[in-house]
Parts: C-alpha cells; sequence; structure tokens
C-alpha cells in the first residue's frame, strides 16, 4: 500500500467547521434530551466546585475567627457535601455522554455500512477495503468523541473557569485582575505550543499508518519473504519506518513536555503575586483570612481547565477531519433503485448485444461495438487474452455497469428497463475469486433466500448436492453442510468454496448463468466435478462460459473471440481453428497444452 493512501490523514483542518458540524446534528437530534440533561449538569458541576472555596473561606472567617463550633461544623458539612455533589454530578454526566456517545456511534455506523452497500461497483473500483475500513470504524469512533464527552467536557471547563473568575471578582476585583494578569500570555502561549504539538501528532498518525501497512503486507507475505531471503532486507526497511514513527513521537514527546511546566509556571507566577499582594492586604484588613484562603484555592483551581482545553484542541481538529472523509462517503450518490422497471423472470427468446460499447474511464473503451445474441437455451464460450474484455461482458449484463453506447436486449426489451434485483436474482454468476461468509455453508449457500422457509431450502439443498455430486465433499468436513466456515474460507480448500459458490449460484435457480473463470483456480478432481456439474447445469439453461480451459471451451455451441474489446471471430472450435486467425494463435499459445 502505498503512501498516498494516507493523503486524507495528513490534510490540515481546522479546529471547528459550522459546516461539518451542522451535518453531525442530526444524528445527535435523536438523544438532544441527554445532551441537555448534561449541559444542566455543566451548570451543577460549575455551581459546585466554584462555591468549594467560598464555604472555606467561611468556615475560616466566621467559624474559626468568631471560635463557633456551629458554624464551622456548618461549612465543613458543605463543603464535603460540594465535593459529593461534584463526584455525584461527574460521574452522572461521564456516564450519561459515554451511553449517548455509543448510541450515536452505532447509528453513525449502520447509516454508513447501510449507504456503502447501496454504491455501485465502481466505487469499489476506485477506493481501496482498508479505506472503507477505517471509515467505519476509525473515523466513525473519532466522530462520536467529540459528542460523548470532548465538548460538553471543554464547554464545562469554559464554564468553570468563568465561575472562578466570577467568584474571586466578586470577592475582590482589583486582587482578580492582578492575580489573572498572566492568563492571555499563558492562553497564547498554549495555542502556539498545542499546534506544534498538533502538527507533532498528525505526522506521528501517518508514519503509524505507513508502518502497520508494511507490517501487515510482510505479515501476509512472510512465505515470499522466506523463499527469495529477504529477512534482511525487509528487516532494514522497517527499522526505517519505525525511526521515522520514534523521531515523530519524540517531537510530540518535547512540546508536551515544555506545556506542562509552562502551565505550572504561569500557576506560580500568579500565586506568587497573589501571596504578595494579598498578604500584604490581609495584614492590612482589606481582606479577610478567608477570602485569602479562598483566593488561593481559586487560582490552584483556576489553571487546570486551561490544560485540559488545550489537550482537547486536537480531539476537535480529528474529529472535523474524520467527519469530512465520512460525509465525503455519504455523499457520494447511491445505485439507482434496485426495484424500478420491469421485473425479469424468464428468458423466451434471446439475449443480443447490439454494436455495445464501455469505459470503466473515459474515453478509453473496453468494449468497442460488440454485437453477437445467444439464444436461449445456448451456451457460449468467450475467449480472449488478458483484458479482451471478457469478464466486462458478465459485469454490464448483471448491471454492474450501464454500457455507454449501443443496446442490450433481453427477449427484445433493453437491459436498463428491467430492474437491476430481478437481473442480478435471475442472471447467475460464478467467478474465480470466490467471497466466502463467516457462518456455516448452509448459510453461504442460500444467502440470496434467507426469507424461504427451511422446507423449500431442504428441497434445494437435496437437489443442488445431487447435481454437484457433493455427498463425498460434504462427508469430509466435521459437521458437513452445517460446518462453520472461517473468515474467507480459510478452513476450506479453494476446491470446496468453488462448489459453495457454484451451490449459491444454483439456489436463485437462474434463467441465465455466467461462469467466469469458474473451475481456473481448483484441483484436477474437483474440477472433474465441477466440469460434470456444468454440463446437467447448462444443458437447458442459456449460459456464458468465460474460461482458460479447453476442456470448458470444447462442449460449449459456439465460441466468442474477442481482441482488444472488439468481437473478432465467431463459431466453433474446429471452425475457428480453420480459419487459423486470431482464435488459432490463442490456441497454440494456451490451449494446445491441454489437449495434448
Amino acid at each position: 500500500m502505498s503512501n498516498t493512501y494516507f493523503h486524507a490523514d495528513e490534510v490540515k483542518t481546522p479546529y471547528w467547521n459550522n459546516k461539518i458540524a451542522s451535518r453531525m446534528l442530526p444524528f445527535l437530534k435523536p438523544y438532544k434530551l441527554n445532551m441537555a440533561a448534561a449541559i444542566l449538569l455543566i451548570f451543577c458541576d460549575t455551581a459546585a466546585t466554584t462555591s468549594l472555596p467560598f464555604f472555606l473561606a467561611k468556615a475560616v472567617d466566621e467559624g474559626i475567627k468568631n471560635a463557633s463550633s456551629t458554624l464551622l461544623m456548618k461549612y465543613v458539612t458543605l463543603y464535603v457535601i460540594g465535593h459529593i455533589a461534584c463526584f455525584l454530578i461527574v460521574a452522572m454526566r461521564d456516564r450519561l455522554l459515554q451511553y449517548t456517545g455509543n448510541y450515536m456511534l452505532h447509528d453513525m455506523r449502520n447509516k454508513l455500512f447501510a449507504h456503502i452497500q447501496k454504491l455501485p461497483i465502481s466505487f469499489f473500483d476506485r477506493n481501496p477495503v482498508g479505506r472503507l475500513v477505517i471509515r467505519v470504524t476509525n473515523d466513525v469512533t473519532t466522530m462520536s468523541e467529540l459528542f460523548s464527552g470532548t465538548l460538553v467536557s471543554v464547554l464545562s471547563e469554559i464554564f468553570i473557569m468563568l465561575g472562578i473568575g466570577s467568584m474571586m471578582f466578586y470577592l475582590h476585583p482589583m486582587l482578580t485582575l492582578l492575580t489573572l494578569l498572566t492568563t492571555p500570555a499563558l492562553v497564547f502561549l498554549a495555542y502556539k505550543i498545542r499546534s506544534r504539538m498538533h502538527e507533532a501528532y498528525r505526522l506521528s498518525r501517518v508514519r503509524l499508518a505507513t508502518l502497520n501497512s508494511s507490517l501487515a503486507e510482510n505479515l501476509s507475505g512472510m512465505n515470499v519473504i522466506h523463499i527469495f531471503n529477504q529477512e534482511n532486507s525487509r528487516s532494514e526497511k522497517f527499522d526505517e519506518m519505525n525511526k521515522d514513527l520514534r523521531d515523530a513521537e519524540l517531537k510530540s514527546i518535547y512540546y508536551n513536555s515544555l506545556f506542562v511546566p509552562c502551565i505550572r509556571l504561569f500557576s506560580s507566577v500568579s500565586l506568587a503575586v497573589l501571596l504578595l499582594y494579598g498578604g500584604i492586604l490581609t495584614l492590612n484588613s482589606a481582606i479577610s483570612v478567608g477570602v485569602f484562603i479562598a483566593f488561593i484555592s481559586y487560582v490552584q483551581s483556576f489553571f487546570e481547565p486551561v490544560r485540559h482545553i488545550s489537550e482537547q484542541l486536537s480531539v476537535f481538529q480529528s474529529a472535523m477531519a474524520s467527519a469530512e472523509r465520512v460525509f465525503d462517503m455519504l455523499d457520494e450518490k447511491p445505485e439507482a433503485d434496485l426495484e424500478t422497471g420491469k421485473q425479469f423472470e424468464k428468458l423466451n427468446s434471446c439475449i443480443e448485444f447490439k454494436n455495445l460499447s464501455f469505459c470503466y474511464n473515459p474515453p478509453k473503451k473496453v468494449l468497442k461495438n460488440v454485437s453477437f445474441k445467444i439464444k436461449k437455451g445456448e451456451k457460449i464460450a468467450v475467449v480472449g487474452h488478458t483484458g479482451a474484455g471478457k469478464t466486462t461482458i458478465s459485469s454490464v449484463l448483471k448491471r454492474f455497469y450501464d454500457y455507454n453506447e449501443g443496446n442490450i436486449l433481453i427477449d427484445g426489451t433493453e437491459l436498463k428497463d428491467y430492474s437491476k434485483s430481478s437481473l442480478r436474482y435471475k442472471i447467475g454468476l460464478i467467478q474465480q475469486d470466490v467471497n466466502i461468509f463467516s457462518g456455516s455453508i448452509l448459510n453461504n449457500i442460500f444467502l440470496a433466500n434467507n426469507e424461504e422457509s427451511q422446507e423449500i431450502n431442504k428441497i434445494k439443498l437435496e437437489k443442488i448436492v445431487k447435481e454437484l455430486e457433493m455427498e463425498d465433499l460434504l462427508k469430509k468436513l466435521p459437521n458437513g453442510i452445517h460446518t462453520e466456515i472461517h473468515e474467507r474460507g480459510k478452513n476450506i480448500s479453494a476446491g470446496q468454496r468453488q462448489l459453495i459458490a457454484f451451490s449459491r449460484a444454483l439456489a436463485t435457480d437462474p434463467e441465465i448463468l455466467i461462469l467466469d473463470e469458474a473451475t481456473s483456480s481448483v484441483d484436477s478432481e474437483t474440477e472433474a466435478v465441477i466440469q460434470r456439474a456444468v454440463q446437467k447445469l447448462t444443458k437447458n439453461r442459456t449460459s456464458l462460459v468465460i474460461a482458460h480451459r479447453l476442456s470448458t471451451i470444447k462442449n460449449c455451441d459456439r465460441i466468442l473471440m474477442l481482441h482488444n474489446g472488439s468481437l473478432v471471430e465467431e463459431g466453433t472450435h474446429e471452425e475457428l481453428l480453420a480459419n487459423r486467425q486470431y482464435y488459432h494463435k490463442l490456441y497454440e499459445l494456451q490451449f494446445a497444452k491441454q489437449e495434448q
């Protein structure tokens, strides 16, 4: 995976973007009462936190100074109750926010995954799987963190600072101004240092992503590394990336090591000013000892929110960047309504390709003015060199892509007039690369038939097992048809995966069957079973066969020879060999050894 994959992580995003934030609000709307309650708790926390030093002042001035044990007990009790209230309020607020954040995370992921499933195949052609996984997992999590704690936490810290400042100003305005004189300089310095820290963090994140990508690549290709004795070479490259990551992390640590002492330094300066000027005021009886003690407590508490807020700025920026990437994906246009159009149920006459042209990336055409017919019940083979356009024909027939020029007619009706869902259900496609999902073999076979009753599935299953001669294969598995398959079918062979693909296609009883190099990755024993099954399945079924094996091609009624996207020859195996043109050359290059 190239480093360009991570360019999205390198984009510098502002700490706040009103447009992006407004798009997040619909996810928050179902939980507006929770957020309102959290904001109310912020006010309660602010009131409780700012009252604690005030109770201390009262305990000293009215309790100790007046030698009143009753008043002392009263304010000490209020002080203790205030601390308990702070604990309960913060605990309730954090639990409420985590609850809300997790539900929002659930909603966001569901919405994004549902949207991804509706996107056209062309979207997945230009977006790596890893990028989509990051969007649904990391980016959505970062978005939810903004509302599950960060935003409310920052608001809470701001209110506490304002509350402390207000209480100090209420007790003695001049002392407050002198004590907090350094605050603007501290805020400016904190902003500058945090900006540098964020740059270092961003660089560290990019380099960590690069390292993880290289690690995954090396682990998945470990056998190749051993075959070519590349252990030392790969270790050196990994060491270089690891050093880059280390240096980025050290840079972030350097700025962080400056930031915390700066907070303490400014706090100490303010405290020194308070001790000097406040001490003079106290000695001159301008303020009471209790007020002096309260000021000391307030100053010590004032600078903590500055540090907390500056630490949360990077979360704001990450959340904005993640939200921008997620919404860019949500802005991708889904496929048109899959159910719109005429329902395709049965082929009565033929399929006709008329002057069909298609391009994935204009203006380069993959298919150029291709014309041919497939009669009902006919079995057609499509051959050609790699890149000739063979698989593209099956893709446009299934309406994974809509063609640019020309027509495809089914019984005289334009293909685009049929609904995509009915075409994909009744046109079976068996590919070389089989996607097997975690779950039982039975569930994988009836992937498209979950709504049918178990009795119908049982009848279909018996028919499929018999036609594909799967009895011996199922006996070898620990739980037969109910054997649980691991991720990507790692616990079964390639041949077994291919048989499941055949079974899956047959479960929908397809009117048209497309075999896209479906036997090219199986062993000879399994291929023999599949070849016999193919003969049975295609005997009375309209079939389009894309194959590299001569044994498959020779049994077809006609062969279509594609070259550079154009149909250059058409006929039977013997006729095309006799022409001694394109097919004859392909036969000599690919098929002659197979026949021998």
